[in-house]
Order: C-alpha cells, then sequence, then structure tokens
C-alpha cells in the first residue's frame, strides 16, 4: 500500500489542498519554516486513518467564527502495490468527514473506496458512531487487519519529534515503546496477571493460614477448658479425702491432749506456792543492807567537795606561782642585754646624734643621684633597642639580597638570557605544529585505510567512484552491481591473470537499458546484454560467475561473465595487455592498480592494509608521544622564563642593595658608640648602688647605738620591780605546801569510805539476785500454767471446730465422708503440724475445685466439635498452598519468556544499532533492566548508549544530563539526534512488517549536511520504502536530489491563509 494522493479541505488555515505523493519509490519532501503549518499535513494523515495520537478538534482552524459551522474533509489515496499489497483493486481512498455546528459536538464519519481507476469507484463503505456494525472499532480493525494501515500498529507516521525523542526520552517510557512496537507488552501483561494472581493467591494462603491459626488457638482454648474440666474433678476427689482423713485424725489427737494437759495445771499450782515463800525471806534482808549503803555513800559525797573545793586552790596558788618566776626571769635577761649592749659603744650619746643627722643628709643626695643615672639609662636603652631592631632588619636584607644575587646569577649563567628561551620556545612550537600537521594525514590515511579494511572483512572492495555509481542507481530505484560482485577469478588463477582485466574490472552494471552516468567508469545496462548461451566459467581466461549469489542475481553474473568473454574474441572491441582497443582509440585501466577480482587478492590486500595500519599506529603513537613531550617541553620553558626575566630585572637594581650595605655599617657604628656610653652609665649605677648600701648599714649601727643610750635611763625601774617580785614568790612557795597537805588527808579518808561502799554493795547484789532467781522462778511455773491452760482451751476449740467441719462435710459430701471414715487409719500418725497442713492443704484443694469458676460440663463435647473444624481448615490451607505454589510456577515460566522475549529482541536490535553507529564512528550499545519500587511494581527501562570512537571511558546513556539545570555533561544535540534516528530505524527494522512508506516529521532537524545524506541514504537502505519527510531546513543541492517530489508550505499571518507549492524533479533522463 503506498499512498498516493492526499486531499484536505476546511483544515486550520489551508484552503482545499491536494498533495501529489504518488510513486512507489520516489522519496517526497514537505518544507518551510517554524509555524507555517507542515505538522499538520501529518495530523491529516494520522486523522484519515484514525491515529489514537491525532485530536481532531486540534484542526479546526481558530480564526473560525463561533457562529460558523466547521466543516472539514480529509482524503487519503493509496496505490495498492508493493510488498503489503493486499487482496483489493488497485486504488483505494480512506477519507474522514467532520461536521461541527455552533455549540454543537463534533460528528464524524469515514468512507473507504475502492477502484482500479482513480476517483471511479467500484465500491464505498460508510463508517459511523451509531452504526452497529460499521462503526469506527470496525474501521480500526480494517485499518489494521484487512488494508494494514493502521499508522499506530504499523509506525507509519512519527510525528513532530517523535523521531528524535528516543535520545531525551526516560528509559521507562523508551522500554514502554520498544515492547508494544515488537508484542512484548502481552508477554509482559501476562507475567503482571500472573503477578497480581499470585499476590491473591498468597493473600488468600494468608487468609486461610489466619483461619488455621485462629482455629488453632480456639482449639488449644477448648483443650485448655477440657483439661481444667479433667483437673478439676481430679482435685475435687483427691482434697476432699485429704481434708476429711485429716480431720479424723486430728479429732483423735485433740481428745488425748485435753485429758494430759489437765494433770499438768494441778501440778504447777502446788510449785508456785513454795517458791513465794522462799523469796519473801530474802527481801527482809536486802532492806537492813540498803539502810547501811545509804550512810556510807553520803560521807563519802562531803569527803570528794572537800577534795575539789582544796584541788581549785592548790591549782591556783601554783599558777600565780609559775608567773612570778617567769616574770623575774624576763628582767634578768633585759638587763643583762643592756648592760651588754652599754659596754660595746665607745661614742658619746651627742656623737651618735651628730652622725646620725650627717648621714641622712647623704642619703638624700645619694638617691637624687641614682634616679638621674637610671633616667639617663633608660632613654640610652630605648635608642639601644632601636638600632638592634635596624641593624637585625638591614643584616636580615643584606643577607636576603645576598642569596637572591646568588640564585639569579646561577639562573642566568644556566638559561643566559629570556631572550634565548624564547627562541627554544618558538624552535619547539614550530615542530610541534609540523608533527601536527603530520599526525593528521597519517590520521586521514588510516581513516582511509581503516574504511577499506572493512570492506574487505565484509567481503567487499568497492573503489569510490562505484560507490558513487550504486548511490546514483540506488536512489533512481534501479539495481546495480559492480563486476567484482558478480564475477571472481578461479581458485586456479595467478595474482597476475587479474591484470588483462585493468581496463574494465571497475565496470557497473545495472539493470535497464540506458542511464546518464554519473562518473566516467564503465557503465553497462544489462537489458541490452543477450548471452548466446549460459555460461558460468571461462577457463582460459580464468574467471568464473561468483559463489553465494542470490537467485535473481545468478542471471546477471551470467550476463556479466559473457560480457567480459565478448573482449576476447576477435571483433571491434577487444582487450590485449590489459588496454582496451576500440574503433576510435584506446583505454587503459580505469583505477589505480590493485587486486579486487581473487580471494587470495582481497587477502593479501587485507594483509597488506593491516601491516599499513600497524606501521601508521605505530608512527602515530610515536608523534602523540613526541607533541606531548615538546608540550610539556614549552611548558617548563614557559615556567622558566619568568624566572629568568626576574633574574634580569634583579641584577639591574644592584645600586639599592650597596646604599643598604652602607647604611648597615653606618648604624653598627653608632651601635657601638651607644653600647659604650651606656656600659659607663651601668657602672656608675652600681657604684651609686653600692654606697647607698654603705650608708644604710652605717645608719642601722647608730640607730641601734641611740636606742642602747634611751633603755639605759629606764634601768632604775626595772631593778625595783624584780625585788619586789622575788618577795612574792617566797610567800606563795609557803603556802603551796600547806594546801597540799590538808588535800592528801582528804584522799585518804575517801578511799576508807570507798572501801565500806564496795563491800555493801556486792552483799546487796547477792540478796538481789537471789530474789529475782525466785521471782523468775515463779514467772516460769505461773507461765507453763498460762500456756498449758491457753494449750487445753485450743485444744478444746480446735476439738470443737473439727466435729463441727467433719458435721458439714457428711451433709455436703456423705458419701466420700463414708468411705474415708472407714479408711482412716489412727496409728503412726504424723505431727500435728504436719496434720493440719494436710488437712489445710486437702481443705483448699477441695474448696478451689468445688468453688473454681468457668468450669465448663461440656468441654469434651466442644473440644471434639473445635477439633473436626481445625482439621477442615488445615487441609483447606495446605490445598492454597499448594495452589500458591502452582501460581508461582507459572509466574517464574512467564518472567522467563518475558526475560527472554526481551533479551533476544534487544539483541536483534542492538546488533543492528552497533552497525548503523559504526558507520558514523560511534560505539553504540543498547541495553535494558528492570526494578522493583516500594509498591512492588516492576518498572522497565531501556537504555541508549553512546560514544564516539576512540574516546575512553563507559558508555552512559544519551539522555543523561548534569542535574540541577547544569550543561557540560552528555552529548551533543546532534549526537542525540543521530542516535535517535538510527534506533527508531533499528525498531523499524526489527518489525515483522514490510509496510511500503513511512512518514517522519522533522527528521533530519538536528543533523548536519553530511549526517543528514548518510541517515537519509542508511533509512532508504534499509527500510526500502517510500520516504516522506518533513523539514523546516534549507538543504543542498546533494541531498534535495535524492527526492522525487517537495513542497513546500507557506503561511501569511496577515490574511492568515497557509498554502502548499509543489515541485517535481526534472527527469535528466529518459529510462527505457
Amino acid at each position: 500500500m503506498i499512498p498516493w494522493r492526499l486531499k484536505y479541505s476546511g483544515i486550520r488555515d489551508y484552503p482545499p489542498t491536494q498533495l501529489d505523493l504518488s510513486g512507489a519509490n520516489e522519496h517526497v519532501l514537505i518544507t518551510g519554516p517554524n509555524g507555517s503549518g507542515k505538522s499538520t499535513i501529518t495530523f491529516c494523515m494520522g486523522a484519515v486513518l484514525y491515529s489514537a495520537k491525532v485530536d481532531v478538534e486540534g484542526l479546526k482552524s481558530r480564526n473560525l467564527a463561533p457562529d460558523h459551522t466547521w466543516k472539514a474533509t480529509i482524503s487519503l489515496l493509496f496505490k495498492n502495490e508493493g510488498k503489503m499489497k493486499i487482496d483489493a483493486q488497485d486504488f483505494l481512498e480512506f477519507t474522514l468527514k467532520i461536521v461541527q455546528e455552533p455549540g454543537q459536538p463534533m460528528k464524524k464519519e469515514f468512507h473507504i473506496s475502492k477502484g482500479d481507476r482513480i476517483d471511479e469507484w467500484e465500491e464505498t463503505v460508510r463508517y459511523t458512531s451509531g452504526d452497529r456494525v460499521l462503526n469506527f472499532s470496525a474501521y480500526k480493525k480494517d485499518l489494521q487487519y484487512k488494508y494494514k494501515v493502521d499508522p499506530d500498529l504499523f509506525y507509519l507516521i512519527w510525528y513532530q519529534q517523535e523521531v528524535n525523542q528516543f535520545a531525551v526520552m526516560h528509559p521507562e517510557e523508551r522500554f514502554r515503546i520498544f515492547s508494544e512496537m515488537h508484542g512484548i507488552d502481552k508477554v509482559q501483561r501476562d507475567w503482571e496477571e500472573s503477578m497480581e494472581r499470585v499476590k491473591e493467591t498468597e493473600e488468600t494462603v494468608r487468609a486461610a493460614e489466619t483461619n488455621v491459626k485462629f482455629m488453632k488457638q480456639e482449639l488449644q482454648m477448648k483443650k485448655v477448658a477440657l483439661d481444667h474440666y479433667l483437673d478439676n474433678q481430679k482435685r475435687l476427689n483427691s482434697g476432699g479425702k485429704l481434708y476429711l482423713a485429716s480431720l479424723f485424725q486430728l479429732e483423735n489427737h485433740y481428745k488425748k491432749e485435753i485429758d494430759r494437759l489437765e494433770d499438768v495445771l494441778q501440778q504447777l499450782s502446788e510449785d508456785i506456792q513454795e517458791a513465794q515463800d522462799d523469796m519473801n525471806l530474802k527481801k527482809s534482808l536486802q532492806e537492813k543492807e540498803n539502810d547501811q549503803l545509804l550512810q556510807y555513800k553520803a560521807n563519802y559525797d562531803e569527803l570528794e567537795a572537800k577534795i575539789t573545793i582544796q584541788g581549785k586552790v592548790v591549782q591556783k596558788t601554783s599558777g600565780e606561782l609559775k608567773l612570778i618566776e617567769q616574770n623575774i626571769r624576763d628582767l634578768d635577761k633585759e638587763l643583762e642585754s643592756i648592760v651588754a649592749k652599754k659596754n660595746q659603744i665607745v661614742k658619746t650619746e651627742e656623737e651618735v646624734k651628730l652622725e646620725l643627722e650627717k648621714l641622712q643628709t647623704e642619703q638624700k643626695k645619694t638617691c637624687e643621684q641614682i634616679k638621674e643615672n637610671e633616667q639617663l639609662l633608660t632613654n640610652l636603652n630605648k635608642t639601644w633597642q632601636e638600632k638592634v631592631e635596624t641593624i637585625a632588619a638591614l643584616k636580615h636584607q643584606v643577607k636576603e639580597d645576598a642569596r637572591l644575587e646568588k640564585e639569579h646569577r646561577e639562573r642566568l649563567s644556566q638559561y643566559v638570557s629570556s631572550h634565548a628561551i624564547q627562541e627554544k620556545i618558538d624552535l619547539f612550537d614550530k615542530r610541534i605544529k609540523e608533527n601536527k600537521d603530520q599526525l593528521y594525514y597519517q590520521k586521514n590515511v588510516q581513516e582511509k585505510l581503516t574504511a577499506e579494511q572493512k570492506m574487505l572483512l565484509e567481503g567487499k572492495n568497492t573503489s569510490t567512484r562505484q560507490m558513487e555509481s550504486l548511490q546514483y542507481f540506488r536512489s533512481k530505484g534501479i539495481n546495480a552491481y559492480t563486476l567484482q560482485e558478480l564475477i571472481e577469478l578461479t581458485d586456479d588463477a595467478q595474482l597476475k591473470d587479474e591484470q588483462r582485466f585493468n581496463s574494465i574490472k571497475y565496470t557497473v552494471f545495472f539493470d535497464g537499458k540506458f542511464v546518464t552516468p554519473p562518473n566516467d567508469l564503465y557503465h553497462v545496462p544489462l537489458m541490452t546484454i543477450v548471452p548466446d548461451r549460459s555460461v558460468t566459467k571461462l577457463p582460459e581466461l580464468h574467471l568464473k560467475v561468483k559463489e553465494r549469489l542470490f537467485e535473481n542475481e545468478l542471471p546477471y553474473a551470467i550476463k556479466a561473465l559473457w560480457w567480459v568473454e565478448q573482449f576476447f574474441k576477435e571483433g571491434a572491441f577487444s582487450i590485449k595487455n590489459g588496454v582496451l582497443i576500440d574503433p576510435i582509440g584506446l583505454r587503459g585501466q580505469q583505477e589505480k592498480e590493485r587486486y579486487i577480482l581473487s580471494f587470495k587478492a582481497l587477502k593479501l590486500r587485507r594483509e597488506e592494509i593491516e601491516q599499513q595500519l600497524n606501521g601508521l599506529a605505530e608512527s602515530i603513537s610515536e608523534l602523540t608521544t613526541t607533541i606531548s613531550e615538546d608540550t610539556k617541553t614549552i611548558q617548563e620553558l614557559n615556567s622558566i622564563i619568568h624566572g629568568v626575566r626576574e633574574s634580569e630585572a634583579f641584577m639591574i637594581s644592584e645600586h639599592e642593595r650597596v646604599i643598604r650595605k652602607r647604611k648597615l655599617e653606618n648604624e653598627i657604628k653608632l651601635q657601638a658608640e651607644n653600647e659604650e656610653e651606656r656600659k659607663r652609665l651601668q657602672e656608675k649605677e652600681r657604684t651609686l648602688i653600692g654606697r647607698q648600701i654603705r650608708q644604710e648599714h652605717s645608719k642601722k649601727i647608730l640607730d641601734e647605738e641611740a636606742e642602747v643610750y634611751r633603755e639605759l635611763g629606764k634601768l632604775k625601774d626595772k631593778y625595783e620591780e624584780r625585788t619586789l617580785l622575788q618577795k612574792k614568790q617566797d610567800l606563795e612557795k609557803s603556802a603551796l605546801l600547806n594546801h597540799k597537805a590538808l588535800l592528801d588527808g582528804y584522799h585518804d579518808e575517801l578511799e576508807e569510805v570507798d572501801k565500806k561502799i564496795s563491800k555493801t554493795d556486792r552483799t546487796i547484789r547477792k540478796i538481789k539476785e537471789s530474789i529475782e532467781d525466785a521471782e523468775r522462778n515463779i514467772k516460769q511455773i505461773e507461765k507453763q500454767q498460762t500456756n498449758h491452760s491457753d494449750d487445753l482451751d485450743a485444744a478444746k476449740n480446735e476439738l470443737v471446730q473439727i466435729i463441727k467441719e467433719l458435721e458439714d462435710l457428711k451433709q455436703l459430701v456423705p458419701t466420700l465422708y463414708t468411705e474415708t471414715a472407714e479408711a482412716v487409719s489412727f496409728e503412726g500418725l504424723p505431727s500435728v503440724s504436719q496434720l493440719k497442713q494436710n488437712c489445710e492443704n486437702g481443705k483448699i484443694t477441695f474448696d478451689g475445685a468445688r468453688t473454681e469458676k468457668e468450669i465448663d460440663p461440656a468441654a469434651p463435647e466442644n473440644y471434639e466439635t473445635v477439633k473436626k473444624e481445625f482439621e477442615r481448615l488445615d487441609s483447606e490451607y495446605h490445598r492454597f498452598t499448594i495452589l500458591l505454589d502452582q501460581d508461582k510456577e507459572r509466574m517464574a515460566n512467564l518472567q522467563d519468556q518475558l526475560e527472554t522475549t526481551i533479551n533476544m529482541r534487544v539483541l536483534e536490535l542492538q546488533r543492528r544499532f552497533k552497525m548503523y553507529m559504526s558507520q558514523f564512528q560511534f560505539e553504540g550499545d543498547i541495553t535494558w533492566d528492570s526494578y522493583e519500587d516500594k509498591k512492588k511494581r516492576t518498572h522497565f527501562s531501556l537504555y541508549i548508549k553512546a560514544r564516539k570512537e576512540g574516546h575512553r571511558g563507559t558508555l552512559e546513556d544519551v539522555s543523561t544530563k548534569a542535574r540541577g539545570g547544569k550543561v557540560g555533561k552528555g552529548v551533543s544535540g546532534g549526537e542525540e539526534s543521530l542516535s535517535s534516528l538510527l534506533f527508531a530505524l533499528a525498531l523499524l527494522q526489527n518489525l515483522q512488517t514490510t509496510p511500503g512508506f513511512i512518514v517522519l516529521d522533522e527528521f533530519d532537524s538536528a543533523l548536519d549536511e553530511v549526517r543528514k545524506v548518510k541517515v537519509f541514504d542508511l533509512y532508504e537502505q534499509e527500510l526500502k520504502r517510500k520516504l516522506i519527510i518533513l523539514t523546516p531546513k534549507s538543504h543542498e543541492d546533494e541531498y534535495l536530489g535524492r527526492f522525487n517530489k517537495a513542497f513546500i508550505v507557506r503561511h501569511n499571518p496577515t490574511i492568515p491563509e497557509s498554502k502548499v507549492v509543489g515541485i517535481v524533479k526534472k527527469k535528466q533522463e529518459h529510462q527505457v
């Protein structure tokens, strides 16, 4: 199905328009400036073919008045021919009619007209939205399955930017389109449905598992209730028996215990009376001894009071005596010191006073001289410090000048001058430029040899002019072949045998009768060759038909072989010694001599090229290394030249360094003079300080002598004071002896009374202890009497209580009471406490079991019912688990099928994409990946990766951009467009359909002239169908020559109106 004509009216700002698209292999170009309405033409095609990507409402003109009716018609005529020819008439026209009244919804209807002549239709089918049979869904299905022109299913129309969007598209969206084009989306949906089914089954299993767990808990609860019931019955029986048996045994015990306690109480009453009589006798003796003890203690207290008073008197007297003695000793020492000092003085009191006044005057003068000298020294020190700092700075600067001078002299001695270095830099620059020119030349040679090597590896060995001719014929839709594609040398041929064909071996054969050759090679029309026999081998010429030809190419090869044979027969045209001889001239070899007809020759040429490429690679590597080293040397010299220029400037400023040296010498001289003056002042300061110290010492001695004369005047009073103290000391010693004698007499009397008190006290304690023993004995007996009386009462109470409990149990459990009464034994009974413990344990167990709540009498029946329900739910859970395993297995199989399908399709796509990209010196790759998000949804991504050949680093997706709106990362716009176009071509090549046309909007908008031509040729060569290209760019003649028809869209915004002007390529030759 080939688009033949497009008509439309009522579309946007277009008048009624008709576009002639005829020609099965004739390509159409639609061009015009941006915004002129080119894409509207593709929207019309999509609308009439019911494309889901076209919004028909958008075809309405915005300049249509609101109260006007919109009427539009679009017709697309197809010629029924090409590889997807259908069983129908020669022409089919698809029409869309649109009517929209003001304020009313849009009405549409589709028509399909058929006939063997254009506009003479034999049959027309109408489709409307309200028809039950011929509705829009039926129209869509007919386009898909009957006429095979659905633009969405077969990807016939690539709307604005669609063909260029793959590079910038998100990898997930890219995968979606890829999966739809190859039917992977159905497998993916089956897998996703299986995943949902697994999730549903998992939910069912979880619910069943929850039910099983719940019923298991219910069963456990019923089992607990059953165990509780059985345990209650057991405890009720065992506790009751233990309780009754213990009560019977306690009853027997308490009856015996009551009789024993009554006998003991009678004996204890008699023992108490005897103990009381003995205790009364001891108490009367105790009272007599207590009276005597009180008299002794009164005497003792009186003596203690006297001793205390007398002791204080002795202590006071001793203290006063010690104070008097200390005062006497102090006066004696003072008198001795004053007398000794007086003996040492040689001056009179008057002489001491005069010398002291003279010394004070000299001290004042010395202090003033010291202050004056300190001020001079301070000022001099400050000046000296400033000189030191100035000299240090000058010394550092002079030293630095010497170091820099040495450094700069060495640098100048090494590099001479900056001019010499600049000459070296210019020399290296010149050598780098020459090496780069050589490198550029060798890379060009390498590129040509690589291209030739690639052709040889593909089994091709086509010259440049042959390629030019083949492209020319391909653009005309004419099959053409080179001589080496049809015939070759036999296996026994030698290389020199090919030389005889030099004048014709680059001949191009074409399937036609006449063309205007694009160059001066030999062009032979195959239709004019009529062999007189079928020949496949010429042994005498060592030629044969090439092996592994297609069936349709074999007749062409036989014709070519027969045609070559004619040159070696006697006739008007002949070849001798490689020269073609015709009636009007001679012709030598067509191209530069090389071997193209022999497999051996191709092999030798490949080896030769490989050697040349190896040599070129080594040479390029050496040149690259040399350029790198020279560049590095220039960088080093550029860094050195600045230092040399600094050295030259430094050497010019030598007079400044001489001035600094002289200034340093003057400063050092001034500092020496300052130092001498400073030392003189320091020496004077030491002399004055020494004089001041000596004056202080003399003043101290004179002050001490004056003090001695003052103390001598007070000496008489001190002698009189010592005499009085001596008399007072004698009186105090006599009084102290009398007080001590009286105190010793009081101590002797106190000791005698203390002995009598101790003796009487011991006697009283013995009597008291005897009385206490008697009282304790009585209390102990009374306590025993009380205890036994309490025990008796308790035993009687216990017996009454036991009898009462037995009666209660007899009424409550008569059967158990009778059984226990008959079985109880009263021999070898345990202790009372053990019996009570047994009784208490039995009572607790019995009462606990009897009064226990939540005891279900129906527990056994309930347990059996719940157990059966649990077994049913558990069986159901295991059944669902098996179903889940089966669903998971199916899901895994579908996933494996999906991944296998994707891998196969991606590998096919990748192989074609790599091949296409390599033709543009790019490395390409296509990969896919999948991941699961937080919601457990699987996302698939398809990555298009590209980089220039020879570039390092990893291949990155062409959609990769810098973050935050930054630039500088990723491929260029042209490379994006190239990778998108070649990826789209690979996608189209992988489809199982072969439609006769394709519409590409803005196909070449981001390509340069060279790539644009190559991409177009690649599309033409690979798709082998009619191309309708929309582009806003202007183009060169080479590119325009590939189109047979062109339409120029123009828009006049002042009217407003869009128009289309058609241009048909002028026929340059007549094809017979």
